[in-house]
């Protein structure tokens, strides 16, 4: 059977300049201008957040929960900190917006986010940063799209020819999106979350259904709109090339998805 590779998609890459010291980091943090006019500040969770250096680049990944009580489109803001913990620049800026992959959170919901930027870009040499909630817009309620549980299988290949499949090459993840509310979601799409067997988050990626290119690897059931009350099954497959590093070395541990609809 042909399978195709799954490559995580790294994004938020930068076209930057090298910086220095030799102006004081601005006020405005990087990337403002993906912050609408009209965000307000509201409570939200940042957790299991993960930031580490791969091939000359800094990652940053985590989860964000909405702790108000309506409907939220959710960016946040990363300041940048050495192995010191002291904050260092990106771009002769402080901090850097970043957008989590969710469209609309839920009152009590949750989305992620996944970032990286190269290491010519910081003032320092990063190690961590420190995540908070740069703003967001309230968002009309809609379908409240779940995946109650998801069921894994490894995919061993044989390390050579003749020899018994032991290598760990891919996952297999099956489940299926829930719609349970009496409302039509138009557009599902589905946020990836990958563990390692350190229980570290390492990698989050949004997959659009109704893009043919993940037909490679994604299968839903069926196409078109998840009508009020479906449950529609999928399979997922997750090749170890092109994942993070420490995934490859320490395997898989869990997927969790969190589905929702694109506004």
């Amino acid at each position: 059977m042909k399978y195709a590779y799954l490559t995580a998609v790294f994004a938020f890459h930068f076209l930057l300049q090298n910086c220095t010291e030799k102006k004081p980091a601005p006020n405005r943090p990087l990337q403002a201008e993906l912050l609408p006019t009209n965000a307000k500040s509201i409570e939200i969770k940042i957790s299991n957040l993960n930031s580490w250096v791969e091939h000359d680049k800094f990652f940053v990944t985590g989860i964000c929960s909405n702790l108000t009580s309506e409907w939220q489109k959710i960016w946040l803001e990363a300041v940048p900190m050495n192995q010191a913990a002291k904050p260092i620049s990106i771009a002769k800026h402080s901090a850097v917006v970043i957008p989590t992959l969710s469209d609309a959170v839920p009152p009590n919901g949750r989305t992620s986010f996944f970032a990286s930027w190269p290491l010519s870009a910081f003032s320092g040499v990063p190690f961590s940063c420190k995540v908070k909630g740069a703003g967001a817009t309230p968002q009309v309620s809609g379908p409240i799209l779940v995946v109650p549980m998801v069921n894994a299988m490894k995919m061993l290949v044989p390390p050579a020819p003749d020899q018994p499949a032991t290598v760990e090459k891919a996952w297999q993840v099956s489940g299926s999106v829930s719609n349970p509310l009496p409302l039509i979601a138009a557009h599902p799409r589905l946020e990836v979350l990958i563990y390692g067997t350190d229980n570290r988050l390492w990698m989050s990626t949004l997959l659009n259904p109704e893009d043919p290119t993940i037909k490679q690897f994604f299968h839903f059931e069926r196409e078109g709109p998840l009508q009020p009350n479906e449950d529609r099954p999928f399979t997922l497959q997750i090749f170890y090339e092109g994942l993070p590093q420490a995934l490859q070395e320490k395997k898989l541990g869990r997927v969790e998805i969190l589905p929702f609809e694109a506004r």
